[in-house]
Parts: C-alpha cells; structure tokens; sequence
C-alpha cells in the first residue's frame, strides 16, 4: 500500500498518516519523504507507528470497527434502514460514526500490538 502525501508541496500538514483524519505538524517519516504527519490522537500512538510497516491489515481490522460503529447508530436512531430515509443531519453522522469508528478501532489495534492477521 502506497500512503498518501501527508503534506502540501509547501510542506503544510493535510491528512494523518495512520488514520486519514486532518493532520498536525508532528510525523513520523524521515528527511527527503512524506513527513508522514499525524492527528492529534495518533501522535499518542508514534511509538507503535513506528513499527508498523504494512498499514493493509490494520485497515481491515478498522473497517469492523467502523462497521461496529454504524450498526451502534443505526441502533440508536430505530426504524431506519434505507439511507434516504435518513435527514441530513442522520446520514452525516452515519458517515461520521463510520470514520470514527475505523479510526479508533485501527489505534486500538495499533496500541494493543496485536497484529490483525
């Protein structure tokens, strides 16, 4: 898996390395690569980051846990099942509850060590 740039070409900070969310100006790459720069959140987990070298099966383990998260909202809100039946505010945050959920799931795995494979 190739990770996206996690700067701008005038080396601002755009995306977390590890989870996608909006970045700060701490990273883990090196000198002449991508800063690799993290949110807020995953900056607690640099020293597990780093030994992380295939993100791939990490991710797979993060999309249970955004699968996780979707069906505790759906469950929350009762009675809807279609997506058009959702307001805006309700399918914003089925899609927010998603991302979240896949974000924190991949840190918890990361965190545990455990290796999702």
């Amino acid at each position: 898996m190739s990770f996206a740039p996690t700067a701008t070409a005038e080396g601002q900070p755009t995306t977390c390395r590890c989870c996608g969310r909006h970045a700060i100006g701490i990273g883990i790459g090196g000198p002449n690569r991508d800063p690799g720069y993290l949110c807020g959140e995953c900056i607690l987990l640099v020293e597990e980051l780093k030994r992380v070298r295939r993100m791939d099966p990490y991710e797979l383990a993060a999309l249970d846990g955004g699968v996780d998260a979707v069906g505790e909202y759906i469950g929350s809100i009762g009675g809807l099942t279609e997506l058009a039946d959702f307001d805006e505010h309700q399918q914003r945050m089925l899609v927010k509850a998603a991302w979240t959920g896949c974000a924190d799931r991949l840190r918890e795995v990361i965190r545990k060590g455990d290796i999702p494979f």
